[in-house]
């Protein structure tokens, strides 16, 4: 037995130095990788967020905005369990799907292979658009568990936030080639948007798998994704909702890459809600996933010299 621990270890040493190109990862790479990303979040949301106020001011003037009398004492009831409903599924905890862990190999003429935790890091982001901060919670761990939500403010006045979360792996060829990655988590998502009148409202999130590049400046170069499930609910005056659970979906996506960068591959988990408080508009969004493994195949280009 102590003779195939000892092979086995051998074994993953070779897979890391093909899978990495011989490069050892500095100390500190996963942070500065996150802080790439946090800036990148952040200058989409800014420009979300210019919207999402102008759009909120304009439901809020239209004409005839308020049919339903959010201050006569009949109605008081009814709003209370609409509360009630939203407060409740803002409050949900979904817990960590269990899944079965795959198993990987090698392939003749290309470099592949399949991760299972711990992955090589975890990341959780953070981001509040605008007013008060909402209720926000998230997790990552390079056990592979992930799970993000957002929940809007009872309290009047308009407010939204997202959370972000990833676990994943890197990649550094020796050459140029096209880098394949895949996998198949387990996943839950739960979501609602509760909308008086014409009150604006929003509820957003993903389950996506996505590969990075980073130069040697940690900027953010090629770049390539796709999501197993995505949803975005902006519908006033209505009470929508949404959900799935222990959903296991597999997916790849594939990159034209380069010695150049190295990349960061990964699933990853966002939730984003935003409302105007109560009575007015409430949302919520949370999503959770378990990560098994994640397998990559790496097909050198071939040059020809004539």
């Amino acid at each position: 037995m102590a003779t195939k621990s000892v092979t086995t270890k051998q074994n993953l040493k070779i897979e890391e130095f093909l899978r990495l190109g011989g490069k050892t990862i500095q100390a500190g790479f996963a942070s500065k990788a996150a802080a790439a990303t946090k800036s990148k979040l952040r200058k989409q949301l800014d420009g979300q967020d210019s919207r999402l106020k102008q759009a909120a001011k304009l439901y809020s003037g239209l004409k005839g905005a308020a049919a339903v009398a959010v201050n006569d004492p009949a109605n008081k009831k009814a709003l209370d369990e609409l509360l009630g409903l939203s407060k409740k599924i803002a409050g949900t905890k979904l817990a960590f799907p269990r899944v079965h862990v795959g198993v990987g190999g090698f392939l003749p003429g290309t470099i592949s292979g399949t991760i299972v935790p711990p992955f090589d890091f975890a990341d959780s982001i953070p981001t509040v658009l605008a007013g008060p901060t909402p209720v926000l919670s998230v997790s990552a761990n390079v056990n592979g568990q992930i799970s993000a939500s957002a929940a809007s403010l009872q309290t009047p006045g308009f407010n939204g936030g997202s959370e972000y979360a990833r676990v994943g792996i890197y990649f550094h060829p020796m050459t140029s080639g096209t880098l394949t990655i895949s996998s198949a988590p387990t996943y839950s998502f739960e979501w609602l948007t509760n909308s008086l009148n014409t009150s604006y409202v929003g509820s957003s999130g993903t389950v996506g798998l996505t590969i990075y590049g980073l130069t040697d400046l940690f900027q953010i170069g090629g770049t390539a994704g796709s999501n197993y499930v995505s949803w975005q609910e902006y519908a006033t005056g209505q009470i929508n909702l949404g959900y799935g659970f222990n959903v296991t979906k597999s997916l790849s996506v594939s990159l034209e890459v380069t010695p150049a960068q190295v990349y960061i591959c990964f699933v990853e988990v966002d939730a984003s809600a935003v409302g105007l408080g109560w009575p007015g508009s409430l949302a919520s969004a949370m999503v959770s996933a378990t990560v098994p493994s994640i397998s990559y195949e790496f097909t050198p280009r071939l040059v020809v010299e004539l």
